[in-house]
């Protein structure tokens, strides 16, 4: 299949290299690789299914084209006079990026099977935008009308298309289809050239301020780096393109920040972008490192930066049981970058000869094959991004069937720094993903981030039972009331606000008058460590600590996941907080799916409510922190210092999650609806989600709040009883009572503030020195087994009894 001579683009290089140094194409492969290429398409079925499929979206317009040029050019839109239309209100975008991907893919054809036709298709639509916008300035330059759009759209595939018919282009009496004159005319090159000129200007943006090294900046300029250094690579003058490709590389600008400088810096220790989850996948990170390496390899981009290779490997931790990520901040569950960061991984190894990278890569793409269900090329044309079949196809390397080894992306604890979070995980081997837990804590000021104090998000069977907030659907609903003064706020998230007034700052936010502003929520224990493997496979926990400046509290929140059996499990969550000020009172925020809750006292009688209005309320600040005026219906109980059961019901599929409060502190419990939940199933983004706000006067440091959660498929829970822990008058910690199948399991869960400190219980002879553990009594048949699991601590006994 495509299978011809190499002797034109030879010929017409070997003309090229006399005028320019570098020859097309270059951006995705060159000449001399297309025969490694089309020996993939003809070997593997993967390789030729893409070519397959890139046929079917390109050869029916080529058919027409070859009768009629004016068919294509007729789909085209208007071309927007400048880009100061604003984000919200382009409407030609997709229009633009279809024709102009229609194009590139031609031009793949083309380089793949030399077939004129191709090339003169793509030449065509690349000559109708190259008329008009060759007339410009690079500050009138504009496709859609948004410089932002254009560069992460139309830019990069005029680029492409570009590069692969350049030689086609440059024969002698080559002609293109002119729209404004209706008739074929002949090609000139300089038009063509300068409209590419006023592309990458209008990416650069040199006419606006300067770059300043080192900033801190959002992900705009590496969604648009495609855009601005594909243009420059098509750019013929030799010293022209080393300037810009500078400019591009070590000097920047305001708008397009130098890729050295300030966009590879912000790369922390860990290798990954510092944002939101589904924001911090940037694969054209990954991407534009390995064009460069490949064109300039006397840079050695890769010196310094082998830790972004590395970090393309956190993600896929990230999953929860259902394989759908976590969230914190603005970010999508579904939003999965990972095969992406995988191929290009792998083809920047192989390569350069990184073998343990490409050994990694190959596990990690083929255990992704197999989750899915093998492989999928999923050709097509999206508004961003189309990149697929380059990188796929050009880039592609095949991966065995079977591979020896694999990874291991379900480690217990994962901690993403940035971000303040940790991640606990229980997985168990059948049915892991109606019995497996996992769950994060914590928060932290990044590009879209929200501001939470030290937020969670658990998940159970089969569902985020306890959803972060998340992202909507659209650009446009980021900015109205309900993202920006509740979601994005602390009574969106599940969190300890602090005397009713939790905010986060205005100044140094990444968003103006968003008020987002935090400090950075840090790990100060965890067992077992960062992707490390666990002391007991029934036992992990995590602390997360807070010194919150903004108002002027500290908070420590640990969470621990508990299994009592492969099919029972539950979260253990220990949040400590007080004002360094007054401590008036604390509310504990949670949110929960679900059609109903229930609360009951910890004997099984229902308490009853009584309806209230303490959080229809805000401190008067512009963003009306902390958000709880979204709450409806609030029901609170009298003050009780009982213990309490919640149960929050999802009737869908008769799926559960059952929350114990230990008693011990006089607090009121308060029921409510939030709006519906982002990113969940089975119809829960549509019903309000179920919301307890639990207010306790005072600190809550020596007195925190401790709850057990249990997601179950059943109406009853195995967790039966809960009880506080107390070393003096401080609570440390809960006694959990669970009945599993014939087994009584009581666990004494310990929760130190701190590593040296002592917890005793003389009538069981236990005695622990240390920040957290857990003391394990199964009951038998008469038979009791002890077991203790020591976190983190010096020593730990129970009788005779004593931990590793």
């Amino acid at each position: 299949m495509f299978r011809t001579s190499l002797t034109f683009y030879l010929c017409v290089c070997s003309v090229l290299a006399k005028t320019q140094s570098l020859q097309h194409p270059i951006i995705w492969a060159t000449i001399e690789e297309r025969e490694d290429i089309l020996d993939l398409t003809e070997e593997y079925d993967w390789a030729n299914q893409i070519v397959n499929e890139v046929q079917e979206i390109v050869n029916g317009k080529v058919k027409v084209h070859l009768e009629d040029p004016a068919p294509i050019l007729r789909e085209i839109p208007k071309i927007s006079k400048d880009d100061n239309i604003r984000e919200l209100q382009v409407t030609t975008v997709h229009e633009h990026t279809r024709v102009l991907t229609l194009a590139s893919y031609a031009a793949l054809l083309y380089y793949l099977s030399e077939e004129e036709s191709y090339a003169q298709f793509a030449a065509d639509i690349l000559w109708y935008y190259a008329e008009e916008l060759a007339e410009r300035s690079p500050h009138t330059t504009s496709i859609c009308g948004n410089s932002f759009y254009d560069a992460r759209t139309s830019y990069a595939q005029f680029a492409i298309a570009y590069d692969f018919i350049y030689n086609f282009l440059k024969r002698p009496k080559a002609s293109v289809f002119s729209a404004s004159k209706n008739s074929r005319v002949a090609y000139d090159h300089s038009t063509m050239q300068k409209a590419v000129l006023n592309m990458v200007g209008n990416v650069l943006q040199e006419y606006g301020h300067a770059d300043k090294h080192g900033k801190f900046i959002s992900n705009h300029p590496i969604l648009t780096a495609p855009g601005a250094l594909l243009g420059v690579l098509c750019v013929e003058d030799d010293a022209e393109r080393e300037r810009l490709f500078n400019l591009f590389w070590e000097k920047g600008t305001a708008h397009q920040n130098s890729f050295k400088h300030t966009i590879l810096p912000m790369f922390g220790r860990q290798g990954i972008w510092p944002e939101s989850t589904s924001y911090s996948f940037m694969p054209y990170v990954t991407m534009i490192l390995n064009i460069i390496d490949r064109l300039k390899p006397e840079l050695n981009v890769m010196k310094d930066n082998m830790h972004i290779l590395e970090g393309n490997f956190l993600f896929d931790n990230l999953r929860m049981p259902d394989r759908r990520f976590v969230t914190y901040g603005d970010s999508h569950r579904d939003k999965d970058g990972t095969e992406t960061l995988y191929r290009y991984t792998l083809h920047l190894s192989i390569r350069r000869g990184f073998k343990d990278y490409e050994r990694r890569a190959k596990q990690a793409l083929r255990q992704s094959y197999d989750a899915k269900g093998g492989y999928r090329s999923n050709v097509e044309i999206k508004t961003f991004g189309n990149f697929a079949p380059f990188t796929k196809l050009l880039w592609g390397i095949p991966i065995p069937e079977k591979i020896e080894g694999e990874i291991d992306f379900q480690k217990p604890t994962v901690i993403i720094e940035h971000a303040g979070v940790a991640l606990q995980r229980n997985y168990v081997e059948e049915n892991n993903k109606l019995f497996g837990l996992c769950g994060i804590i914590g928060g932290a000021h990044y590009v879209h981030s929200h501001v939470s104090g030290i937020s969670m998000e658990l998940y159970g069977a089969e569902y985020v039972m306890a959803p972060q907030a998340g992202l909507p659907s659209t650009v446009a609903q980021r900015r109205i009331p309900l993202h920006e003064h509740y979601f994005r706020l602390y009574a969106g998230n599940n969190t300890v606000i602090v005397n009713g007034a939790s905010r986060g700052r205005d100044q140094g936010s990444w968003k103006q008058r968003a008020n987002v502003w935090q400090n950075t929520v840090v790990n100060i224990a965890a067992e077992p460590q960062h992707l490390e493997e666990p002391k007991n496979e029934n036992f992990s926990f995590a602390t997360q600590l807070l010194n919150d400046e903004v108002n002027n509290a500290v908070q420590q929140r640990t969470l621990s996941v508990v299994r009592t059996s492969p099919h029972t499990a539950y979260y253990f969550d220990l949040f400590r907080s007080r004002s360094l000020q007054e401590n008036k009172f604390h509310d504990y925020i949670y949110h929960n799916l679900g059609e109903n809750m229930v609360i009951k006292a910890a004997g099984g009688e229902e308490i009853e409510l009584y309806s209230t209005d303490r959080y229809n309320n805000d401190i008067g600040d512009q963003v009306r922190s902390p958000g709880w005026k979204f709450f409806e219906n609030t029901e609170t109980t009298k003050a009780t210092n009982e213990g309490v059961k919640v149960r929050y019901h999802l009737k869908h599929d008769d799926r559960y999650m059952h929350q114990f409060i230990p008693g011990g502190v006089l607090r009121e419990y308060t029921q409510a609806l939030a709006p519906a939940s982002r990113d969940v199933r089975n119809g829960y983004t549509e019903q309000k989600t179920q919301v307890l706000a639990i207010r306790q006067t005072g600190e809550a440091w020596d007195r925190p709040y401790i709850s057990i959660f249990e997601p179950s498929t059943n109406e009853q829970s195995s967790v039966k009883l809960v009880e506080p822990l107390y070393s003096g008058a401080s609570i440390v910690g809960a006694k959990v009572i669970s009945q599993v199948d014939e087994r009584e399991i009581v666990d004494f869960i310990i929760c130190l503030e701190k590593s040296d400190l002592v917890y005793e219980l003389p009538e069981l002879n236990l005695r622990f020195q240390g920040r957290f553990g857990i003391a394990r009594l199964i009951t038998q048949k008469n038979d009791i087994k002890t077991e203790l699991y020591m976190g983190e601590g010096e020593s730990f006994v129970m009788g005779e009894v004593r931990a590793d």
